[in-house]
């Protein structure tokens, strides 16, 4: 490690972030077990679609001494370095325990967005970084977890040490990339040897059709906010009969959204990004912000609809099946909020000098 780092040719991955849509927060675990049943309609099984977008993070391997490891990020101003071997199960720690699992020696990795300003941006940022530190740890070490077991690991780490409520979407972008369905298995696929993390995965739409989704979709990064208040609540109405009604007409509406793209069904986007944002709405009004409904005044004067993105994060989607609609709003939009220009793209991550 300390030759690459003279050679200037130190180990790294990229890993990327997602946009979701109708389908978001139906990857949790609590709702991937609730809405799961074995031989039930395709559209009424709990699913994702992820769009994997050119916002993310750098993860970079640097030397330590023998003995010990760390993990730094540039970004939100930390560095902790630990004996190996004597890295507590806190929530701080979260990255250090994804490192402790691949018995790391004598490295540090150092995490660095792509755009530092957003932060808690609701773009899975936090749960692609994890996941991206199990996948360099698994590269680095030539170790054989799987994709699913990766994913599942990222996801259970991040949660059961109280960093945030996350599910599978984010972590299953980073792995695969692209615009994929993910339908979700929370028991594994029935006669397979797998878990939690597993998913069916179709491929919505090949690269060359990219351009015609990414010009009906506008993002804009409106405020820094935590969605795990938000994602609480939603869980405490999962508890309720008729909570759990309203939740469980999210996955029909998933479905509807993911078939809109399959088929580039543009109108047919709309309807179900408005009727997922109202049931999410109901269950916890504070997952619209002020500024949620200030874009969402503005998309209703000009036949485009908006969505906040994750559990009510900081960026809202705003998607209009006209083009022009959302070129017309651009100017006002980013003179209030800023705008993301971005890139969709067909990979979850790219490593470079390993």
């Amino acid at each position: 490690m300390i030759q690459a780092k003279k050679a200037g040719k130190l180990p790294q991955i990229t890993v990327y972030n997602r946009i979701d849509g109708p389908g978001s927060s139906l990857d949790l675990r609590l709702f991937q077990q609730s809405f799961w049943q074995l031989g039930q309609e395709a559209k009424y099984q709990p699913r994702t679609v992820g769009i994997t977008i050119s916002v993310g993070t750098d993860i970079v391997v640097e030397p330590l001494k023998p003995g010990k490891i760390g993990v730094e990020s540039i970004d939100f101003g930390f560095c902790y370095i630990f004996d190996k071997g004597k890295v507590p199960s806190i929530k701080e720690n979260w990255l250090l325990r994804v490192m402790e699992v691949f018995n790391l020696d004598g490295v540090k990795f150092t995490i660095r967005n792509i755009y530092p300003e957003l932060k808690s941006a609701g773009l899975g940022g936090s749960a692609a970084v994890t996941t991206g530190c199990a996948l360099l740890a698994n590269r680095l070490t030539h170790s054989k977890f799987s994709a699913s077991q990766i994913i599942g690991m990222a996801s259970m780490l991040e949660q059961d040490l109280g960093v945030s409520l996350t599910g599978t979407q984010e972590q299953s972008n980073a792995v695969f990339g692209g615009v994929v369905d993910y339908a979700w298995y929370p028991w594994g696929m029935p006669g397979k040897d797998n878990f939690y993390g597993t998913s069916i995965r179709q491929k919505l739409l090949e690269p060359k059709d990219y351009p015609e989704l990414r010009q009906r979709i506008d993002l804009y990064f409106a405020l820094q906010r935590l969605s795990a208040d938000v994602n609480s609540k939603w869980y405490e109405e999962l508890g309720k009969i008729a909570g759990f009604q309203l939740h469980k007409q999210k996955c029909e509406l998933a479905y509807q959204f993911r078939e809109a793209i399959r088929t580039k069904n543009w109108t047919a986007m709309a309807r179900p990004i408005v009727e997922y944002r109202k049931i999410r709405t109901k269950l916890c009004p504070e997952y619209m912000s002020e500024q949620a409904w200030e874009i969402e005044r503005m998309c209703s004067r000009n036949n485009a609809v908006s969505f906040p993105l994750g559990g009510g994060g900081g960026t809202i989607m705003v998607f209009s099946p006209k083009p022009k609609n959302l070129e017309k709003m651009r100017p006002a939009l980013s003179d209030r909020f800023r705008y993301i220009d971005y890139k969709i793209l067909s990979r979850g991550h790219r490593f470079k000098n390993i």
